[in-house]
């Protein structure tokens, strides 16, 4: 299940020349659904993405929520 809250939103992080990567939750050609994380290493590589859900039900619950999902990702890139 994604979030209840219905909106379009992102959370996105990037380093100059390294990773860059975030949640979205927009239409996207590459992943079923709306919401997904998608992740380059570097700026010369492709994305690859792969959906997920949140199960906050309100704006800031989900903002706590993708930041706290976003240190995790970035932590297990080092």
């Amino acid at each position: 299940m994604r979030t209840p809250i219905r909106a379009y939103y992102t959370l996105h992080y990037s380093e100059p020349d390294e990773v860059d990567c975030g949640f979205h939750c927009e239409p996207n050609p590459h992943v079923d659904g709306l919401l997904h994380y998608q992740v380059r290493k570097d700026t010369n590589d492709a994305y690859t993405y792969e959906p997920v859900s949140f199960g906050a039900r309100s704006v800031t619950g989900l903002l706590w929520e993708m930041m706290d999902a976003l240190g995790d990702r970035l932590s297990d890139l080092d």
